[in-house]
């Protein structure tokens, strides 16, 4: 199963990168609760179901002309979760300004689709709350 969970992940990295809207929605799970919170660079914070996927996702495009989807590292984290360890890259859309920062998101998966996903300032703090080290 462990290996399954993080294939879920690794294909909505591959049909974000693809910009496939469809195929992404297709591997949440209807109910989806999206917690970014952490970062507070998006506003509302908690984001349910698809609708709340598309509003964060719109909010969060409108920031950036280019934003790159790739990850550095998938770890099964157990208990049908997956840690994702990522750098993102940007240029914002306002200032212009070339942006590359390290952060983490974990993934929770049932049935093959993402029922939770949890984004994190920084790996350590991911690595912690699934009571793992880096």
């Amino acid at each position: 199963m462990s290996q399954e969970t993080v294939e879920v992940v690794r294909r909505i990295y591959d049909a974000a990168r693809r910009r496939d809207a469809e195929a992404v929605y297709g591997l949440y799970d209807p109910e989806v609760e999206l917690d970014n919170s952490r970062l507070g660079f998006v506003e509302g914070g908690v984001f349910q179901g698809h609708d709340g996927l598309r509003n964060f996702f719109r909010n969060w495009h409108d920031a950036w002309e280019g934003i790159d989807y790739d990850f550095d590292e998938l770890i099964d984290a157990g208990q049908g979760r997956v840690l994702a360890v990522v750098t993102r890259r940007g240029r914002g859309r306002l200032s212009g300004a070339d942006v590359r920062w390290r952060l983490a998101l974990v993934w929770t998966v049932h049935g093959g689709k993402v029922t939770r996903l949890v984004w994190f300032p920084s790996p350590e703090e991911a690595f912690e709350t699934v009571g793992l080290s880096e």
